[in-house]
């Protein structure tokens, strides 16, 4: 067990050097938080809204077009490149791999995340914040960009090819927001079940301080499967 953790952290120590290395990492992080300061400042000066719902409630949007692209060559490059093959090789198991790319990429989300901590800290000076609701807010944003990593990893074990990895990402988290909001035409029975299923109806909930384990544990558990469902796909190509 301890190997496998030091394995997965020394695959994730790995593809931080060559995020740092490489200007594509920059250029992402550059245009996602010039892309949210663009809709805080827009709901807090152009709207007149002191508050953070409007910035939350448009970072599902944001992650959409961005973890894709933070996630298309993690495991495409390896395939098209041959280097999973020596990896698989070496004394490291596919959920290593996973493991450790999944983690390289959640880190450096969270670093972007909480370099958008300014936001909310802006706000509190020039008003009354709730605190709570930004805290529940950010491990609502925090666990549904976990599930979008873990989506957009899978789209990437999918394919050779980083550029498809992102379309196939992308296209998987646009599906998932066209659902919610053709939501309100389905049948009941089928509203429960989207209800109960979809990372995007649990972050809106934990939007309105609702954190209960039943949308933590929802988030969670499709992070899980689309994990499950990448290493499924490297075994499979293994197998072949």
């Amino acid at each position: 067990m301890r190997g496998g953790v030091n394995r997965a952290l020394a695959i994730c120590g790995k593809e931080w050097r060559i995020a740092l290395d490489t200007p594509l990492g920059y250029v992402v992080a550059t245009a996602f938080l010039l892309a949210a300061g663009f809709f805080f400042g827009n709901h807090l000066f152009l709207i007149g809204q002191a508050d953070m719902r409007g910035y939350f409630g448009v970072m599902p949007l944001l992650l959409m077009f961005f973890i894709p692209a933070m996630t298309m060559r993690m495991l495409s490059d390896e395939q098209r490149s041959g280097t999973f093959e020596l990896l698989a090789t070496m004394p490291v198991q596919t959920a290593d791999i996973v493991a450790g790319k999944f983690f390289a990429v959640m880190v450096q989300v969270s670093a972007l995340l909480a370099l958008t901590l300014l936001y909310p800290a802006t706000l509190a000076l020039i008003g009354n914040l709730d605190g709570g609701q930004v805290a529940a807010a950010y491990l609502a944003l925090f666990l549904l960009a976990a599930c979008y990593v873990a989506i957009s990893l899978y789209a990437s074990a999918l394919t050779s090819h980083a550029v498809v990895a992102y379309v196939i990402g992308f296209g998987m988290l646009f599906g998932l927001f066209i659902m919610m909001q053709a939501m309100p035409t389905l049948s009941p029975q089928a509203q429960d079940f989207l209800t109960a299923v979809a990372p995007l109806s649990h972050y809106q909930l934990m939007l309105r301080g609702v954190i209960g384990l039943d949308n933590v544990g929802a988030l969670v558990s499709v992070t899980v499967l689309f994990l499950a469902l990448t290493w499924f796909q490297l075994e499979r190509r293994q197998w072949r």
